[in-house]
């Protein structure tokens, strides 16, 4: 005798099939993303004639800053280095001037005046015109600092030939002393009675260059 079936129980549903399955699920599914737009062309590299120097510079060694050599290399001419140039302070009165440069001891100033240095050379600059003093001093100064003359004499009269504004030779060397001069020159003072008095400066130069 066949086995009666339970009340109530459905008969099993026959299998679905793979496609079915996914079909079912297709709302779940993530939506596939938008194409990229396509890539723009790299620009092409610029050519060695069109870099500029920067570029170059970064080129042969990156991350490096031009170098001097390599500013010269490429045309463009270092800036010339200059010295400081030494500076006279002048002190003027009715009856003296002294001065000296920065590096000078104040002892250098007091030796010329008192007469303990003595000139070793002379330069006469008695009634020449100011334009013909400032060409002598222009040549002599370097010259006796050159030849090694370490104290010299210089002389432009008290004047009496001048005309009514004063005297104009002791202004033109104290100027060209202290300032187109001032590299050659250590100190200078009035010089003392016996060489001239007003009427002349003691000057010490400075030693010539690898001496």
């Amino acid at each position: 005798m066949a086995a009666r079936k339970p009340k109530g129980t459905q008969p099993p549903k026959p299998a679905r099939s793979l496609r079915e399955q996914v079909k079912e699920l297709s709302h779940l599914a993530v939506p596939s993303p938008a194409p990229l737009p396509p890539a723009r062309p790299k620009p092409p590299a610029p050519r060695g004639d069109e870099l500029t120097f920067e570029q170059l510079a970064a080129r042969i060694l990156p991350g490096a800053r031009p170098t001097v050599s390599a500013a010269v290399a490429a045309g463009a001419a270092p800036a010339p280095s200059r010295e400081p140039r030494p500076r006279l302070w002048v002190e003027r009165s009715e009856s003296t001037v002294r001065a000296r440069a920065e590096d000078a001891p104040e002892r250098l100033v007091q030796d010329l005046e008192r007469g303990r240095m003595v000139p070793r050379r002379e330069l006469d600059l008695h009634r020449q015109s100011a334009a013909t003093a400032r060409q002598i001093l222009d040549t002599e100064i370097p010259r006796a600092r050159k030849d090694g003359i370490s104290c010299l004499l210089v002389v432009c009269g008290r004047g009496m030939h001048s005309t009514p504004e004063g005297p104009v030779l002791p202004d033109v060397v104290i100027e060209r002393l202290s300032e187109e001069l001032e590299a050659d020159v250590l100190a200078f003072t009035t010089a003392p009675r016996r060489w001239g008095g007003q009427g002349a400066f003691i000057v010490c130069l400075r030693a010539a260059a690898g001496v």
